[in-house]
């Protein structure tokens, strides 16, 4: 049915990712619910973020659609509005998302490290300006364009739920009211957000699973709790709510069950239910999930004097690809710097080398030529040479000792000297060490892997006396030693 890249427009809670494929025509349109493992989403966080993207990639296959440009509706849980009013002399240079930023735990307060702040200006003075901050959770962001990304979303921007239900009933139901209280049902979760003049000033988070034994009791306290609070505590009983409007996006309630519960017993507001135009008269099979993501679309093109915009900064794919052709140049020129340039180098020393060694053969090959040939030699000569033959053969090479003795060093010792007096056999060299202990231990070892006894024996064993210790100083000791 898509055969080109689409538009869509998701909502993420921790049990479902629904989306709505932006369509003109909404029998035709497209539309799901992917139930998510448990897990997956936590408090809104992604904290499997594989699995997250591999169940919305198979979801698009199997509805053959391409992602184009993504809209994510931020739960409301991720959500924080706080109302200022600043002083200007505290605005000087800066702008006032940075001023809530230069505020972090000083007078505001985030529960996370990192923040991502849109404001609206509601009014102006030559002292102060009073404006609306929004905040979110700027790594919570970054995730979720991450999954939208590696899905092929060449853009992806964010909304708000209860803005797109505002302007939802805004559009649909003629009424007068300034004050406006938006309850919105969730699966877990139940959303409150106060609207003054089509700004949102005050909202609220609370659990609401609908498991409890009279859940639409607790409902309506909340609601009714919220709206006092609002009157006598925000607006010191100058205002109050006029209109209540209550959307259910949950499982766990009906629309008869709220009308004939919370809508009907609330009495002292004009309280009501939101019915969804488009989906309840044509009785789509559309899951309640679902509804989010299509009041968005069916919104986007209202506009309203309250707008936001939460900026990333995000490495575009084409400075990816730039900054890996810049890598990949430098190791190309590194490659050649540090490899072909030192071998094309050494290959010509080479080249001179032989060259040069070629013209020494030849001229030894000229003087031996030139020379006069004598083979004769005297017998002193003979004699001399037949002994110095016989004495090189004899010579003993202490090299192996001096192998052994240092196989037998430690981190904590160390060979200082050595020297062999050949005529007595005897070797003596000098070692330092950490501890006067360290000292005697290796003495003691060297003596055990190589001394010759009674009882021991061996070709490896040429040590034929215990070894004599003088002591140099603290940690320098003088070891004699007699060999075979």
């Amino acid at each position: 049915m898509f055969t080109k890249k689409e538009n869509m427009t998701v909502f993420i809670s921790d049990y479902k990712c629904s989306y709505f494929v932006e369509n003109n025509n909404i029998e035709t349109s497209l539309f799901d619910a992917i139930d998510l493992p448990e897990g997956v989403i936590v408090n809104g966080y992604i904290k499997e973020p594989e699995i997250l993207y591999q169940l919305f990639l198979d979801n698009l296959k199997e509805h053959k659609v391409k992602i184009r440009n993504v809209n994510i509706l931020i739960h409301d849980q991720n959500l924080l509005i706080r109302n200022l009013s600043i002083s200007k002399n505290d605005l000087q240079k800066k702008s006032i998302s940075q001023y809530v930023l230069d505020q972090t735990d000083k007078k505001i307060y985030f529960p996370f490290e990192t923040a991502a702040i849109s404001h609206f200006i509601q009014k102006e003075d030559e002292e102060s300006v009073k404006a609306l901050a929004l905040i979110t959770d700027e790594s919570l962001l970054h995730d979720y364009y991450d999954v939208f990304e590696k899905l092929g979303a060449k853009e992806v921007s964010f909304d708000l739920p209860g803005l797109s239900l505002y302007e939802l009933y805004k559009e649909n139901i003629e009424s007068d009211a300034s004050q406006i209280m938006l309850v919105t049902i969730y699966n877990k979760l139940l959303a409150i957000q106060i609207f003054v003049n089509d700004v949102p000033i005050f909202q609220m988070i609370e659990e609401c699973d609908g498991s409890s034994k009279d859940p639409q009791v607790i409902l309506e306290n909340y609601i009714e709790r919220i709206a006092n609070y609002y009157k006598f505590n925000i607006t010191k009983g100058k205002l109050s709510i006029e209109d209540i409007v209550v959307f259910n996006l949950s499982d766990n309630f009906s629309n008869e069950e709220l009308k004939n519960g919370v809508v009907k017993e609330i009495k002292d507001f004009n309280t009501s239910l939101y019915a969804f135009k488009g989906i309840d008269e044509l009785d789509l099979d559309m899951p309640r999930a679902c509804y989010l993501p299509y009041a968005s679309i069916r919104t986007k093109d209202i506009k309203s004097q309250f707008t936001f915009e939460f900026k990333l900064d995000r490495i575009k794919k084409v400075n990816i690809y730039g900054n890996y052709l810049m890598v990949f140049s430098f190791l190309i020129f590194a490659s050649v710097a540090l490899l072909y340039i030192p071998f094309f180098l050494f290959s010509e020393d080479i080249a001179n080398q032989q060259n040069l060694n070629q013209g020494l053969e030849n001229q030894l090959y000229i003087l031996q030529r030139d020379l006069p040939q004598s083979n004769s030699y005297t017998p002193n000569q003979i004699i001399f040479n037949q002994l110095y033959e016989s004495l090189s053969e004899s010579e003993k090479s202490y090299e192996p000792y001096i192998t052994d003795l240092i196989a037998e060093l430690n981190s904590d010792v160390a060979l200082l000297t050595f020297s062999e007096d050949a005529s007595d056999q005897m070797m003596v060299i000098t070692i330092s060490g950490t501890t006067r202990l360290d000292l005697d231990e290796y003495v003691l070892s060297i003596y055990e892997a190589y001394g010759k006894t009674d009882l021991m024996t061996g070709d490896h064993r040429w040590i034929i006396s215990a070894p004599e210790v003088r002591v140099v100083s603290e940690f320098v000791l003088e070891v004699t030693l007699y060999h075979a």
